[in-house]
């Protein structure tokens, strides 16, 4: 049977089958088996290679597998002539094989490097390929070693550049069934394949992170998948051609979709063009196997998923070129008839495509028309007329809200044009009537609230849309004389509007089914370069050290007559000769010192930039163990950037772990700017995961005396402090100047009580640097609001029985009351930056109930930071909730602050209490202000 067949007739396009129709010496299952069996028994028990004689033995071994193993795969194996070298059983022996080579040998990697690749890359059948696979991800997922992470990703890359894919395609794809459940059990483990197929940059990126090897890339990884993709193809076209082979597409389809949803989401993967063109040039090129790709190109899209569909149905509008020329359009032939035999298909090109899609350049009308033309190919003849009414709604449906779109309501008038045209020639060609009552009162509708629109475009693209409908309707009613009397002048309205009207114009010229379309006499219909195409996908899979060195020197040479060569060799040699002559001057010009050329630094890369972490949570080794001045550095400096970017998305704990680490941090090495680094950088730990660390934080302030310092309970209110800021978004973009309580600036004298205490109360807090928009400037969504609770209870109400305010122990250990106020005037900062949260009237009412408790204090600074507390509840406070909540408590604290003014006058004049006197009798005004004229405080 290997004789019969014709192996030269079924080579592919791209010329990567190698063909061994007498292969000599093969071995037998049996002898397959024994060998498998024997490496398996020589690495039981072996944890790892450690000796010389050890590694003769397994290498021994080895090369006997592979003298058994089969080789490379061929078409007599691919089209199930010769008999597979692997049945149940020793494939079950393989597969113990495999994982006790990885077991043990990769970690003694590269020893053994061609035989393990050798060994993991056999081309045979669908379920080796899949075993093989299932294998190295198992020792993937749990592999946590960096020796053996980097050898299975070799391996991987040389199996997913290996015919083994190819040949898991080809044969999965020829399996006939006579049993439904072996079927499905067929597609279950076909999807098991694909998916880890699919997901291995993903999973090596896990592993290996910022070691990946390029080859996972994305884009590198999705040349390779559409490589073994094309090949399918090409081998199933031409072996159906040649040998009338069947195949089932389900399989290839399925895999075509999985690279589509995974690698081109985004819609902009060079590979998936690449992938289209080449289908493209397939169903256009004239060859002996045209109709066959076609109508495997045709299966291939009908049995695409859903998801894969809605992604690739842009993509295949876009790139399929258009010929004026010919009645037949490369679309209709790579998509036939999915359209009336999958609703998929259907809804996305009558639904989603015209009325959802936002295109990037409306000049570009490709999609349009070969939507409409391929529309106008169905068997469905109400397709058309029904896109038409809905097409018409859109466009008249006229909002506020749209009439800035112009690219998308452009794209309607095109769509709707065009789609207009068509139903014109097509009723007019089978003498068929068109009730055309509803299209145009729907029409008639959308032009009145065109002309009140104010965009002087968006009101052109409907002049222009109305004028040319009305004159295609003519064609089949002429009772109509609407048509004749409308026409606009575009020139007034300015040279965008003009050329608008005209490409809406030129639309009606586009009809591929009028027999009567002008066609341009420079126009020159787009042809695909499918060997250009072939080439560039397989440049890019095979790696750089295999591709073909061309010099240019030596290509040009060798097709040059011999009078052209002796020229090139006379100009090289006198080009030579001067430089020479050059160097020689220059030397003699040159003092000694000057004879050291200068060396080239432009791209070296700083040390600093090499030892640059990549990820966050590489900061705590590299800080905590730093030993060295410029790691510590590097490290240090770059955190703020690293928290920012990536702690949002990692776990809580690391969170705690890195902002316990920089509250405690000391400089091991001089770094400049230090405190401010460390500083920016725990407010930032706190805000990418706020709740969980401002709990943690305030458990932190709340420790019993002694456990930490008054300095660094200070540091840590102050970044709890700015963190409650940056989330709520209070901080001026120009901070005031400092203002000393007991000078009167004569600047303020002018500005509001509310306004000069907000800038007391914010200059309390420490601040380094900021850059937001001023509190006031406009309306805005507080962010505060959804971690409010987790910033103010547990920092007023603390852990336990021993509170920091109040606690008598604090206040022996401080005696400057150091801590306390900077306590106070925190809670005061947490009151002004829930300012508009839905919970203020609550933390406000816990506040005053402090305040009321701390107002007799003898202290003047502590007073001081008393009456803070009351501003910032004050001002956090809406008016209507002042007057009638907190009435009462108001009408105490006013009274309260009186007394504190008459009793600083009569008896403490000049004393240190008169800066609190002064803050005072300004509280007092912002209080009369907020509560206005309502009788509240009248004796």
């Amino acid at each position: 049977m290997i004789r019969d067949i014709n192996v030269t007739s079924v080579n592919t396009v791209l010329g990567t089958f190698r063909c061994f129709p007498f292969p000599e010496n093969e071995k037998t299952k049996s002898d397959l088996r024994r060998e498998l069996r024997t490496l398996v028994d020589a690495l039981h028990g072996v944890e790892r290679v450690s000796s010389a004689s050890q590694a003769k033995k397994l290498a021994s071994c080895l090369n006997e597998v592979l003298k058994t193993l089969p080789g490379p795969i061929t078409v007599q194996k691919l089209s199930r002539i010769d008999d597979k070298s692997f049945n149940s059983e020793v494939l079950e022996v393989l597969v113990q094989c495999l994982s006790s080579v990885v077991r043990v040998l990769i970690s003694s990697w590269p020893l053994f490097k061609n035989e393990i690749t050798s060994l993991f890359t056999v081309e045979e059948s669908f379920e080796v390929s899949q075993e093989t696979l299932a294998v190295m991800c198992g020792f993937l997922r749990n592999e946590t070693n960096e020796v053996p992470l980097n050898a299975l990703a070799s391996i991987l890359t040389d199996y997913v550049k290996s015919d083994a894919v190819l040949t898991a395609i080809i044969d999965c794809s020829s399996v006939k069934f006579d049993d439904v459940s072996e079927q499905y059990k067929q597609q279950n483990e076909w999807e098991s394949y694909v998916q880890l197929l699919v997901t291995l940059p993903e999973r090596i990126a896990n592993k290996l992170e910022k070691n990946t090897p390029k080859n996972f890339s994305h884009e590198n990884y999705s040349y390779n998948l559409i490589f073994h993709i094309i090949r399918s193809m090409d081998y199933m076209a031409e072996s159906s051609y040649a040998q009338n082979i069947q195949y089932d597409i389900s399989y290839l389809s399925f895999f075509v979709s999985k690279v589509i949803i995974n690698y081109n989401m985004s819609g902009n993967s060079d590979a998936i063009f690449k992938f289209i063109d080449a289908l493209i040039a397939w169903s256009t090129n004239e060859t002996d196997t045209m109709f066959i790709r076609r109508k495997l190109i045709q299966k291939v899209f009908f049995h695409l998923n859903r998801q894969a569909i809605d992604f690739i149905s842009l993509t295949l509008l876009h790139r399929s070129p258009i010929d004026y020329t010919k009645t037949e359009q490369a679309i209709l032939h790579v998509l036939g008839d999915n359209f009336d035999q999958n609703k998929d298909w259907k809804e996305i090109l009558t639904y989603r495509i015209p009325l959802y899609i936002q295109p990037k350049d409306y000049k570009d009308t490709t999609l349009p028309e070969n939507l409409i033309y391929y529309l106008s190919t169905t068997k469905d003849s109400k397709v058309l007329t029904e896109l038409v009414l809905k097409l018409s709604r859109v466009w008249s449906d006229v909002k506020h809200s749209n009439v800035t779109n112009i690219t998308h309501h452009m794209y309607t008038s095109q769509l709707l044009i065009l789609a207009i045209r068509y139903c014109v020639i097509i009723h007019i060609e089978n003498k068929e009537n068109w009730s055309l009552n509803e299209l145009k009162t729907v029409l008639y509708k959308g032009m009145s609230k065109h002309l009140d629109v104010m965009s002087q475009q968006f009101r052109c693209i409907g002049m222009a849309t109305i004028e040319i409908i009305l004159k295609l309707l003519a064609d089949l009613d002429d009772t109509d004389k609407a048509a004749e009397n409308l026409s606009f002048d575009y020139k007034e309205m300015g040279p965008s509007c003009v050329e608008i009207h005209n490409q809406l114009k030129e639309l009606t010229h586009k009809c591929i089914i009028d027999v009567k379309r002008k066609i341009q006499k420079d126009f020159k219909p787009k042809t695909m370069d499918l060997k250009g195409i072939l080439d560039l996908i397989a440049m890019k899979v095979i790696d750089e050290h295999h591709r073909p060195v061309h010099n240019n020197t030596i290509m040009t040479c060798a097709v040059k007559s011999p009078e052209q060569t002796k020229e090139i060799v006379k100009t090289i040699i006198s080009v030579k000769l001067d430089a020479l002559d050059k160097s020689k001057t220059l030397s003699e010009d040159l003092d000694s010192d000057d004879d050291l050329q200068p060396y080239d630094m432009s791209n070296d890369i700083a040390i600093a930039d090499k030892n640059r972490p990549a990820y966050v949570r590489d900061l705590i080794e590299l800080i905590a163990e730093a030993k060295d001045a410029e790691i510590f550095e590097t490290a240090v400096e770059s955190a703020e950037e690293l928290i920012t970017k990536q702690l949002k998305n990692e776990d809580h704990k690391l969170a705690t772990e890195l902002l316990d680490l920089f509250i405690h941090l000391d400089a091991k090495f001089h770094v400049d700017d230090f405190d401010s680094i460390k500083f920016n950088t725990a407010v930032a730990i706190l805000c990418s995961h706020p709740t969980v660390c401002a709990e943690h934080i305030c458990k932190e302030i709340h420790t019993d005396v002694g456990r930490y310092s008054i300095a660094t309970k200070i540091f840590m209110l102050d970044v709890f402090s700015e963190a409650a800021n940056r989330i709520a978004d209070v901080r001026p973009q120009n901070e005031p100047k400092l203002v000393k309580p007991d000078v009167v600036n004569q600047e303020e004298e002018n500005v509001s009580a509310e306004e000069i205490i907000r800038r007391r109360l914010i200059q309390k807090t420490r601040c380094f640097h900021s850059k937001r928009p001023h509190p006031f400037a406009k309306a805005k969504r507080n962010q505060f609001a959804a971690v409010a609770d987790s910033f103010f209870y547990p920092l007023v109400g603390g852990f336990g029985i021993r509170q920091l305010s109040l606690s008598h122990q604090n206040q022996k250990q401080d005696i400057d009351n150091i801590l306390l106020f900077k306590y106070l005037s925190v809670i005061g900062n947490i009151i002004l930056a829930s300012k508009n949260c839905p919970k203020c009237p609550s933390y406000c009412w816990d506040v005053v109930q402090m305040i009321l408790y701390l107002r007799y204090t003898p202290d003047p600074k502590i007073q001081s930071c008393v009456i803070a507390m009351l501003a910032s509840v004050i001002i956090a406070l809406p008016q209507s909730i002042l007057r009638s909540e907190f009435a009462k408590p108001m009408s105490e604290l006013q009274a309260w602050l009186e007394d504190m003014i008459r009793l600083d006058i009569t008896s403490r004049l000049n004393s240190p209490a008169s800066e609190t006197a002064i803050f005072a009798a300004q509280v007092i005004s912002l209080l009369e202000n907020n509560l206005g004229d309502v009788g509240l405080f009248e004796d």
